[in-house]
Parts: C-alpha cells; sequence; structure tokens
C-alpha cells in the first residue's frame, strides 16, 4: 500500500493541533490575569476524566452491551438522544458536585467559573482532537517518507487492518475536514466555559433554572450534532449548528453574568 498525505492535509492537522493545546492555554492566562485561580481549572479536568472519561464511558460500555444498547444503536434518533442526554448529565452534574463540593470555598471568585470551564473544555480539546491530531501527523509524515512499513511489519493482523484504513482516511479525506476539527474546538471550548458560568451561578444563588438550561443547551448541542452528522453529508452545515448553539449559550451565560457578576460585586 503506496499511500502519502497532502502536505495541506499535514498543514491543517497541525493547526487543529495548536487550537487543541493552545486555545486552553493562551485562555487559562488570559482568565487568571482577571484574578482566575488555577485550582478551578484542575478541577475541571479532573471532573471531565472521572465524570466523562470514566463514569460515563463505563455506563455506556455496560449500556451498549446489552439488548437495549442494541436497540439504541440501531436507532439514530434513539441514539442521538441517549448520547445527548448522557453527556449533558454527567458533565453538568460533575460541574455541579465540585463547585458544591471542591470549591464552594471558591465560590466568590466568579472568574473561577471561566477557569474551570478552560479546564473542562480544553482537557476535553486535547484528549479528542489534540492527542489525535498529533497521531495523525506521525503517520503521515511515516507514510509520506516511506517509513511507515517496518511499523506495519510489527501490527498483529487485526490492528494491521485498522492502521490500513486509517492510512487510506488520511491520504483520501478532503485537507479541510482536518482544519474543521479544530474549528469545532473552538465553538466546544467556548460553549464549555459559558455552561460553566451558568452551573456556577445556579449554584451560587441558588437558582435551579440556571443548571437545567445549561443541561438543556447540553442536550441540544450534542444530540444536535449526532443526529445531523447521520442525516445529512455536508460537515460544514454540521459545523454551522455547533456554531450557532455555542454563540447561543455564549449570548446567554453572558447576560447571565453581567446580571450576577455586577450583583455579587454589590454585595
Amino acid at each position: 500500500m503506496n499511500l502519502t498525505v497532502p502536505n495541506l492535509t499535514i498543514v491543517c492537522m497541525i493547526v487543529s493541533c495548536v487550537i487543541a493545546f493552545g486555545l486552553p492555554i493562551l485562555l487559562a492566562l488570559y482568565f487568571h490575569k482577571k484574578k482566575g485561580e488555577f485550582i478551578p481549572m484542575i478541577v475541571g479536568i479532573a471532573v471531565m476524566f472521572v465524570f466523562v472519561f470514566t463514569l460515563e464511558a463505563a455506563v455506556n460500555q455496560t449500556i451498549f452491551k446489552s439488548a437495549i444498547g442494541e436497540t439504541i444503536r440501531n436507532n439514530k434518533i434513539l441514539y442521538a438522544v441517549y448520547g445527548g442526554l448522557m453527556a449533558a448529565v454527567f458533565e453538568e452534574c460533575g460541574r455541579w458536585i465540585a463547585y458544591r463540593t471542591i470549591l464552594k470555598n471558591r465560590i466568590g471568585n466568579d472568574s473561577n467559573a471561566l477557569m474551570y470551564g478552560v479546564g473542562h473544555g480544553g482537557c476535553e480539546a486535547i484528549m479528542i482532537v489534540g492527542f489525535m491530531m498529533l497521531n495523525y501527523i506521525t503517520i503521515s509524515i511515516m507514510m509520506n517518507k516511506g517509513t511507515i512499513g517496518e511499523t506495519l511489519s510489527q501490527l498483529d493482523s487485526a490492528t494491521l487492518a485498522k492502521m490500513q484504513l486509517a492510512m487510506q482516511t488520511l491520504s483520501t479525506t478532503p485537507s479541510y475536514v482536518f482544519l474543521l476539527s479544530g474549528v469545532e474546538r473552538i465553538s466546544a471550548l467556548m460553549a464549555q466555559v459559558s455552561l460553566s458560568v451558568l452551573v456556577w451561578f445556579a449554584v451560587k444563588f441558588k437558582h435551579k433554572k440556571y443548571f437545567f438550561l445549561a443541561l438543556l443547551f447540553h442536550f441540544v448541542m450534542d444530540a444536535g450534532t449526532v443526529l445531523l452528522r447521520s442525516q445529512i453529508d455536508s460537515i460544514i452545515l454540521v459545523e454551522v449548528f455547533i456554531f450557532v448553539v455555542a454563540a447561543m449559550i455564549v449570548f446567554v451565560a453572558y447576560n447571565v453574568w453581567c446580571h450576577f457578576h455586577t450583583t455579587s460585586i454589590k454585595k
């Protein structure tokens, strides 16, 4: 299999990788200048690992091994609803619990909501896109240099088949698709920071409606994304949907921030 990856594709991967790693760092430094603390950011990272990559993943694995899971998997609407609901419940409940426990003594500093959001969303960006792009870049360079053969010779048949499929995908997928992965992380990080703000003020001022609003927004974004990807071929339209929903969340969170942050200062 003598496949190569276009240089433009590799450039797009690099850009997405830089976004995934760099944007969270830049935002963390910026919010830190606004009096945000690094502890909430670390807590956000921990919550992502515990509630999403561990607990949610374990529940999903259990459910999809059952007959119910098979039914969900074979129905696009059910699959989208299930995915959106699980993501919303685990992530927003993780925020709620973290704010009520570990961060309860830091709830007076509203900038910590932003730092938490950067940790939560930044971890997601790095784990989902950052490391994936690093892996793709490495494979692409090896393919173009003709040194991938030695690696392939050391793989078992099952892994080899997966690697060959990945190589085929890297070679034939339009370059802009890899760039959109980074663009999507911008929208997702906007949403994650804003959702963190909504839950923050829900906990701080005991306004549970903002918690349920965060649940709703999160569900709509994730379920809508899964459903659209299963129904339409245009990845650009999917990314437009994600951006529009993220912008709505930012707008609502900004207005909530302006109202409650001013109130907290006056107090």
